[in-house]
């Protein structure tokens, strides 16, 4: 193969390529990018196996073909290139590059030796504004397990499709994440997806500037699913498994709230949690009078008292959370004010923004810790 193209597109493309590589890999294939040269394009591919990243750019090329590259060293490279234009020629073992006065080659492994694509059967599909989606995975992924332990399930953030509308939930067990919003093109009837969070994440950043994303369902039997933006393909495996009843957690109603300024609890709370010190981080909010005290205790490091002017209904209330959770999701609050719903000291609270983001409802519901 050989082709001519400009380096900031190719730095760009096996920069975001080599995200996906996973660097304990033991199959030396899995440790590079897939470029191929056909059509006036360069598509840069990478995969774990689990996920796969593919891009397109514009090129001159010289000779169709293919050759795979070590995709950390060559992004390395690429990324110390003065703008301009670059010329590769590949074979099965070597890949040699010019760029002004500049020749480097990098050994090669054969491109047949890299794994195909997922297979092409296409089930449901549906379209959603990109910023939309980027801000439901913003707004959702954090809460999701990052331990292997609790399962592939809860490491996984689920897409609920019915009909016009979308619901992404996530969870860890001790806090829930949820958004809601409206797809631009929707499907007949309902379906369900367990995503990888990872794979969630390299959309946001890898489609989440584009105007539109179209997502697919692949195979025969809809265990992968495909989301598509321009010269942007992200294909990912889904998790196999039961998402809990997320709506037994969340409470029916409510019987008491308040209406706090979201950067001042922030503040206090992460005061505060300086001060707690312990694995479960453990704050204690108490409502009464039109006012919410934060204090934590410590016998290493003392004490801490914070008072918050609050908009209150309903009872007085004193109830503990893990300040490092609570502070985590009011960071996801972009409204200046957040309600926080009560049901008892020992009942899940739910912290919602006031003022809802423009196409999307937030929801975030924590478990209390005993006292």
């Amino acid at each position: 193969m050989k082709f001519t193209c400009n380096t900031k597109d190719i730095a760009a493309a096996v920069g975001a390529a080599s995200k996906v590589v996973n660097a304990h890999t033991t199959v030396p294939i899995l440790s590079n990018v897939l470029l191929q040269a056909e059509d006036g394009k360069i598509s840069v591919r990478a995969t774990d196996l689990e996920l796969t990243l593919e891009h397109a750019f514009p090129a001159e090329i010289g000779e169709s073909g293919s050759v795979t590259v070590p995709a950390k060293l060559f992004s390395s490279y690429l990324g110390n290139l003065p703008a301009g234009l670059l010329e590769l020629t590949g074979t099965p073992t070597r890949a040699s590059v010019k760029c002004e006065r500049s020749n480097y080659d990098f050994h090669a492994l054969p491109a047949d030796e890299y794994p195909p694509l997922p297979a092409a059967t296409v089930g449901s599909s549906f379209t959603i504004g990109a910023k939309r989606l980027r801000e439901g995975i913003e707004a959702t992924i954090f809460a999701a397990s990052n331990e292997e332990a609790r399962g592939a399930v809860l490491m996984g953030t689920l897409l609920e499709i019915e009909n016009n509308s979308l619901t992404m939930v996530a969870t860890d067990g001790y806090r829930l994440a949820k958004y809601q919003t409206t797809l631009d093109e929707g499907i007949n009837g309902v379906e369900k997806y367990i995503v990888p969070s990872r794979a969630l994440a390299e959309a946001a950043r890898n489609l989440g500037g584009a105007e539109s994303i179209t997502v697919r369902a692949l195979g025969a039997q809809s265990n992968q699913l495909q989301l598509t933006s321009g010269d942007t393909t992200i294909t990912v495996r889904l998790v196999d498994g039961q998402y809990p009843n997320y709506g037994q957690v969340i409470p029916a109603k409510f019987d008491r709230s308040v209406t706090v300024n979201t950067q001042a609890l922030i503040g206090s709370l992460r005061r505060a949690e300086l001060v707690a010190g312990d694995r479960a981080s453990m704050v204690k909010l108490a409502v009464s009078n039109q006012t919410l005290v934060v204090t934590a205790s410590s016998d290493v490091s003392g004490n801490a008292y914070e008072e918050l002017e609050v908009e209150q209904t309903g009872d007085d209330l004193t109830i503990a959370f893990n300040a490092r959770y609570l502070v985590e999701i009011l960071n996801h609050v972009k409204s200046a004010q957040t309600a926080i719903e009560f049901l008892g000291p020992l009942s899940p609270a739910a912290i919602r923004p006031v003022e809802a983001p423009e196409g999307g409802q937030q929801l975030y519901v924590l478990m209390p810790l005993r006292q």
